[in-house]
């Protein structure tokens, strides 16, 4: 007795021959095998977003704000060449307070004055600064 093979095709069944059934079911696995590897490597296909024939607006994340965030980038750059124009010791007291998050009484022992100082030296670069990105 010969196994039958078969298909549902817009829900009837359908006898095929076991070449159809096999060629079938190797590209459905095939397929299945792509879609996990693709998930797995955080891959999607942009007709996804094509759900309701609004494909742009369906791309639009409103959430980003492209262009605060490129303004901020050029922000943060401007900030590091007025930081780089400062003499060695401000930037040193800036990237001590700053970037390496050192407390002004840390940084007073450090240089072996007083906090008071440390807090008028501070004051001073930032208003120094201040004037260096005015135009920005």
């Amino acid at each position: 007795m010969d196994k039958e093979y078969y298909l549902f095709v817009e829900g009837k069944k359908v006898v095929v021959s076991k070449e159809v059934y096999l060629a079938y079911h190797s590209e459905l696995n095939k397929e299945k095998y792509q879609m996990r590897r693709d998930r797995l490597n955080n891959c999607f296909f942009f007709c996804s977003y094509d759900h309701d024939g609004n494909f742009e607006e369906n791309l639009e994340d409103l959430e980003f704000d492209v262009e605060k965030i490129i303004e901020t980038k050029e922000m943060i750059e401007e900030v590091r060449r007025a930081i780089s124009n400062l003499n060695p010791a401000e930037r040193d007291l800036i990237e001590s307070l700053f970037y390496k998050e050192e407390t002004i009484r840390e940084l007073a022992a450090k240089l072996n004055i007083s906090h008071p100082a440390v807090i008028k030296r501070r004051n001073k670069v930032l208003e120094k600064l201040k004037e260096m990105l005015e135009d920005f």
